[in-house]
């Protein structure tokens, strides 16, 4: 998004348990513009470790560009 290249941003993730028990992990990407959801991700079969919920927001971050960036917020979940 072209806002992105103007105003530095901040990826989000939360991570949650939905009534099902399926893990739920949301991406949100906020900038000055304000906050925008981008992903609901069902992670109930992938294995919660710190690779793998690097690798999920690396994409974002390559999505967004690394220059855009200015820190990745997770709920440590």
């Amino acid at each position: 998004m072209v806002e992105w290249k103007k105003n530095e941003c901040s990826i989000i993730s939360n991570g949650w348990t939905d009534r099902k028990e399926r893990t739920l992990v949301n991406v949100l990407i906020n900038c000055s513009k304000g906050t925008m959801f981008m992903q609901s991700i069902d992670a109930s079969l992938m294995i919660k470790t710190i690779k793998k919920m690097f690798e999920l927001l690396d994409k974002w971050v390559e999505q967004v560009g690394e220059e855009n960036v200015i820190q990745v917020i997770t709920n440590n979940h």
